[in-house]
């Protein structure tokens, strides 16, 4: 086949044919000397580009935004786009319902290239009036038909609606009753919840309480250089016991509070949206992010509505000059995003390198280890009554406090693992462990200190020579080391992995070779007097129902190697309730740098001033806070006792007491290890360890992040979301607001652009970026789902199907949305005009494929894995070689225990999106580069880097994984083998 351009050329040209043919036959008689028919206008293509005019998609027509409030005499930004691409030239014309209301603008103009018209509408008096646009186009058949858009617009004062003090609504919110209405000016203001979230039986459930909606009184004045304006009254929604004003709930609320678009300054979209909240916990009005935002019509005025878990008084507000702050941003052209193992490395090495991206996607995943590395140490690896306290309250496992919204519990012998078709993978209790290993095989034992830097993922105690860590490697290759064995991996070497896996974990679990300290192995919690024996064991088996279907129980064959057990009746195996040790770090407490607890600060009071000092973390209210914020901070009291926690031991353990009376806290080096990449850490300052430059908040300007989690993932990982977010919010403009605006959306359907009464429909192409927050974090899955919903995997740790679809699309788009000066034009099919040459090492054969796969060897790290990479629509044309034609990289980080080239069936959707003929350039998926990145544990030299997972992580072990430098090779391999797209700036509106 042909070019487009050679195609409707050869059409015409047969068209005319009879007529030539004709007027051969009659030369030298007599031919007409009438001038041929004119010839049809043909698109204005490049070389390599696809319209074709005679067979387009359906037209449609939108506006951006889809509805206008505004003031008389104001003005707001309106975008018109169409779709699919305009071949030839066209028009839309506009017409207004009421003139004097608001006038309708000049007729639009669209082409190849302009699927966009901008224009501005005034204010004229007030009332409602409708401008429309219409259009005329063919059908494939040629018939003409018009289509057309509607935008209503409503003129009216910019005033906000107020409210005066008095008293209130009140009511019982409960299933029969789960909406509480204002009454007066605050008529249309609400608190609710869905029934269902009040007949639960878990911990997130709502209890029926009293509740109060009430005007709290203008707060936007306690933040006066931030030059606000108010869009809305500030409303009290107040509650009693059992709610609590000064505790989160473990559920969100819904909320509704009057606002007045109108009052919005001209370019502001709703990404400007600043909500204040005050309340106990926070006595000085501040900026929060809140969940889903929308503005809807509410009889004959507006309502901001949000979720929250958190009562107070809140107060609609945009800055002064919001949409004018206009500015060059420095793009890359380089983006990264992960799932699961790969959200965390996408946020870890996007961070760390962040003067190589414009975009990270952590898509669930560990993104910040402060919270996931506290969690862990106090839920997963807990749920024992100290010695002090051996008749301490108990809890089931899913009932520990914990003042985090859908966050779920679990302790050490009751892991959470949800039955659902959505959780990528059966996480068994041997996987947790292996997980768990991998980490400290990674930076070593957050959970203690072994002596021997070689053993560094192992507890402080076994030596390299015991049975428990050797094994018996009798029979197997030299060199063999149990301490920890590879997961299999397909290949030829695969039966000899199994074998060693199989008899060195054998080996290891033989009660016979357990270690053990039948005394001296002090730990300040379980064993203080060290009387007790401490044991090595091994986990791995379970038992129980969902969600704690990883319930344990003897018998496991998995080694535990960073965690220790104290023996409490000695018959030499760990039985169920037998505490394991945690060794982390010195005692402190978590009171802030002020170093008073809050019952210590002057004129605490639990109910009305629980925080005098203000210094409480709340990911959400208070993420600058250092009380609570799980991490030892200077000023915070600690006990100087070393790791144990228990005085003068240092001669006396006998496994060492790494810390004591050194004078600084101590935490174990694998625990700081992670600490100095943790993403939480390098956003707050609280680390420095970037591999080029730091973060500085220029630097952010240029740095998008986008976020995800399920709400019942079994790590957390939407919890975990939060708290990432609540960092980057951390960091401030003068003013006091935050330097990028962020948000929660309780599901897809809550993003702008998407019809929020449609859970089952996404359409990506529709998101409208201008009212989306600069950071999105997006928590999928319903947590009120039914049973049914629930075995179909909704929320989980990979979601349902159509979920998990979401995510990606979601995330592509986004990403795309950072590169307006990529390619988004239909190209023709490569093969229609095969590219000749490459600078490809691989040649063209998989350039024309679309798809090309290498083990890559790292020429300074050495080490070899594979990478897989998907090119889009267009690349291997020989058309867009000579243009020399290129395009941004995206590179995809896969979950725990996968291959990189299981993500290749990516590429069927996202080249689909980039080529679609329904769409315009204006929302069509821009083309780039995709780069599938390899963190699977490879042999290198017969010697394992890890177990499954390398967490894309450079090892602190010697002779570990080295995937942050790999990576950072990775990415200079794709540049120089691949058209990708350099560095340059382009005009953004902050």
């Amino acid at each position: 086949m042909g070019s487009p351009l050679s195609s409707t050329f050869l059409r015409f040209a047969r068209a005319a044919r009879p007529a030539v043919v004709f007027c051969t036959v009659a030369l030298g008689s007599s031919c007409s000397s009438d001038p041929p028919a004119a010839e049809a206008p043909k698109p204005p293509l490049l070389p390599g580009e696809h319209c074709d005019p005679d067979n387009r998609p359906e037209l449609r027509l939108t506006f951006d935004p889809p509805t206008i409030v505004v003031a008389p005499g104001r003005t707001r930004p309106v975008r018109l786009v169409v779709e699919p691409d305009q071949c030839l030239p066209s028009e839309a014309t506009f017409t207004s319902s009421n003139e004097g209301v608001a006038a309708a603008p000049t007729a639009a103009k669209f082409d190849l290239r302009h699927a966009t018209y901008d224009f501005v509408v005034t204010g004229g008096a007030a009332g409602k009036a409708s401008v429309r646009a219409k259009m005329k186009a063919l059908d494939p058949n040629g018939k003409e038909y018009e289509v057309d858009a509607e935008l209503p617009v409503d003129v009216r004062d910019a005033a906000a609606p107020t409210c005066a003090a008095g008293p209130g609504a009140t009511g019982q919110l409960s299933a029969a009753a789960p909406k509480l209405a204002g009454s007066g000016a605050l008529a249309s203001a609400e608190i609710s919840a869905v029934p269902a979230a009040f007949t639960r039986t878990d911990a997130l459930v709502v209890p029926s309480f009293p509740g109060e909606i009430a005007c709290g009184g203008d707060i936007i004045g306690e933040l006066p250089d931030a030059k606000l304006v108010a869009l809305g009254p500030a409303v009290t929604f107040a509650g009693t016991a059992p709610a609590s004003m000064t505790k989160s709930f473990r559920h969100e609320l819904d909320f509704a509070v009057p606002v007045n678009p109108a009052a919005f300054p001209a370019a502001a979209r709703l990404r400007h949206l600043v909500v204040l909240y005050k309340g106990p916990r926070i006595k000085k009005a501040k900026p929060i992010p809140i969940a889903s935002p929308r503005i809807e019509a509410a009889g004959d005025g507006y309502v901001l509505r949000f979720s929250s878990p958190w009562l107070g008084t809140y107060q609609a507000a945009v800055e002064e000059s919001a949409g004018t702050h206009v500015r060059r941003r420095k793009l890359t052209h380089r983006a990264v995003i992960g799932f699961s193992m790969g959200g965390g490395g996408a946020a870890t090495f996007g961070v760390r390198h962040h003067d190589k991206f414009d975009v990270i996607g952590p898509l669930g995943g560990p993104s910040d280890w402060t919270w996931m590395l506290w969690y862990v140490e106090n839920y997963v690896m807990g749920g024992f009554c100290p010695a002090n306290k051996p008749d301490c309250q108990k809890y089931a496992p899913g009932a520990y406090p914990l003042d985090e919204a859908f966050a779920h519990t679990m302790d050490y012998d009751h892991w959470w693992y949800e039955k659902g078709d959505g959780n990528g993978g059966r996480f068994p209790r041997d996987e947790y462990v292996q997980i768990f290993e991998d980490l400290s095989l990674a930076q070593g034992n957050p959970n203690g200190q072994n002596a021997d830097p070689l053993l560094s993922y192992m507890a402080a105690g076994p030596k390299k020579t015991d049975p428990w860590v050797v094994g018996d490697s009798t029979g197997l290759p030299p060199g063999v080391d149990c301490s920890f064995t590879v997961d299999p991996i397909d290949g030829p070497d695969k039966a000899s992995q199994q074998e060693i896996d199989k008899r060195c974990k054998a080996a290891r679990c033989d009660p016979k070779n357990t270690w053990k300290a039948p005394t001296g192995y002090y730990n300040h919690e379980y064993n203080p007097d060290g009387s007790l024996p401490v044991i090595s064991f091994c986990d791995g088996a379970q038992e129980g129902e969902s969600p704690y279907l990883n319930t344990w129980k003897s018998g496991g064959q998995k080694p535990m190697n960073l965690a220790l057990a104290v023996d409490l009746n000695g018959n030499g195996v760990r039985d169920p309730g037998e505490p394991i040790l945690r060794s982390g770090h010195e005692p402190y407490e978590d009171c802030g740098a002020d170093g008073l607890c809050n019952p210590d600060e002057p004129g605490y009071d639990p109910v009305t001033n629980p925080d005098p000092n203000q210094d409480d973390y709340d990911y959400q209210l208070n993420p600058d806070g250092t009380e609570g914020n799980h991490r030892w901070d200077a000023g915070e009291k600690f006990l100087d006792y070393g790791l144990d926690g228990v005085p003068n031991t240092a001669t006396k353990h006998v496994a060492g007491d790494v810390g004591e009376g050194d004078g600084k806290f101590t935490e174990a080096e694998g625990l700081a290890n992670f600490y100095k990449i943790d993403p939480h850490s390098l956003v707050t300052g609280r680390s420095n360890a970037f591999a080029r430059a730091p973060l500085t908040d220029d630097a952010l300007m240029n740095f998008d992040v986008l976020s995800d989690g399920g709400v019942r993932d079994l790590f957390n990982f939407a919890t975990v979301a939060n708290h990432l977010t609540g960092a980057f919010l951390t960091r401030k403009r003068a003013g006091g607001l935050p330097l990028r605006s962020a948000a929660y959306y309780n599901g897809f359907h809550t993003l702008p652009g998407q019809d929020i009464t449609r859970k089952d429909i996404f359409l990506a192409n529709d998101l409208r970026w201008a009212d989306i927050a600069a950071f999105p974090n997006v928590r999928y899955g319903d947590v009120d789902a039914t049973p049914a919903q629930i075995l179909q995997g909704d929320g989980q740790h990979v979601g349902t199907a159509a979920q998990l679809l979401y995510r990606l699309q979601t995330a592509f788009f986004y990403v795309g949305s950072r590169w307006p000066d990529a390619d988004r034009l239909q190209t023709e099919l490569t093969e229609t005009d095969p590219a000749t040459g490459t600078i490809n090492e691989l040649g063209l054969e998989c350039e024309r494929a679309g798809r090309c796969e290498k083990f890559f060897t790292g020429p300074r790290t050495g080490r070899t894995g594979p990478i897989a990479v998907s090119l889009p629509p267009g690349y291997a044309l020989e058309s867009s070689r000579i243009r020399d034609v290129r395009y941004p990289v995206l590179y995809v980080l896969h979950g725990y225990g996968q291959d990189p080239r299981e993500l290749e069936g990516v590429a069927i959707f996202t080249n689909n999106f980039m080529n679609l003929a329904e769409r315009s350039y204006a929302t069509r998926l821009p083309k780039f580069i995709l780069v599938y990145v390899d963190g699977r544990c490879r042999v290198r030299d017969g010697k394992p880097e890890c177990i499954r997972g390398t967490f894309f992580q450079d090892s602190a072990r010697p002779g570990g994984a080295l995937l942050d430098a790999w990576f950072d090779e990775v990415v200079d391999y794709v540049d120089q083998n691949y058209r990708t797209m350099g560095p340059s700036e382009v005009e953004v509106t902050d």
